[in-house]
């Protein structure tokens, strides 16, 4: 068992449910599945997830109903659903963010991986980039010698995520919707510059990088 977050899938589809299951287990999180709203809420109860991804149009009843019920007990809800005219509602009540169908399994998981950095769910583990050491509960990266490097909000939330995706390349438009301040437009522009700058910073080569990588045409991924 690995030390990454645990999310619990609620989806009543099992085509949808059994591959987003295994992208986000490729990705090295705990995925528990649930296709009713009683399966759901009885995983919830025992295992007291990370992250909880739900659907809304469930056979047995209403995922709004057992939103409310996470939403008490604090869990992070993700909604995903077909059903956008019930997307003000969800946040009204409280859900973490909301997804509509069909969705690009990159982007849910850039919105993952942003919702358990902002409710303080990532690996306790320090992550290495080479010499360096990124405490991600502490919004910190330190060198070789355990000083800290001053980063803004949103170098560090670019580092941590290229550092998370383990090697994975992730798009320009992926890291955009991460560093995003509260839903607001970042181009893919203003993503190459806090590359260049954590690069500077890092000490990294910007003509032959090897810590923050370039894939040329694609975006980036951090040294596996």
């Amino acid at each position: 068992m690995n030390d990454s977050a645990a999310i619990l899938l609620i989806e009543d589809d099992p085509a949808q449910r059994l591959l987003l299951a295994a992208y986000l287990r490729q990705a090295a999180f705990q995925v528990e599945e649930a296709e009713t709203l009683a399966q759901g809420r009885a995983l919830a109860a025992a295992t007291h997830p990370s992250l909880v991804l739900l659907d809304l149009n469930l056979p047995d009843g209403d995922g709004l109903d057992l939103a409310r019920e996470l939403i008490r007990r604090v869990i992070p809800v993700l909604i995903v659903t077909s059903r956008p005219s019930d997307r003000l509602l969800a946040l009204e009540l409280g859900a973490d963010d909301f997804v509509e169908k069909p969705y690009d399994p990159r982007e849910l998981l850039a919105r993952i991986q942003n919702l358990l950095r902002r409710c303080g769910t990532p690996s306790s583990h320090p992550l290495p980039l080479g010499s360096f050491r990124m405490d991600v509960p502490g919004r910190r990266l330190l060198d070789d010698r355990g000083r800290e490097i001053a980063l803004t909000r949103g170098e560090f939330d670019l580092l941590a995520a290229l550092m998370e995706a383990r090697g994975r390349v992730l798009s320009r438009a992926d890291l955009s919707e991460i560093v995003s301040p509260d839903g607001a437009t970042v181009c893919s522009r203003s993503v190459d510059t806090l590359v260049s700058r954590l690069r500077r910073k890092l000490a990294d080569d910007s003509r032959h990088p090897s810590l923050v990588q370039t894939v040329p045409g694609v975006g980036y991924r951090a040294q596996g």
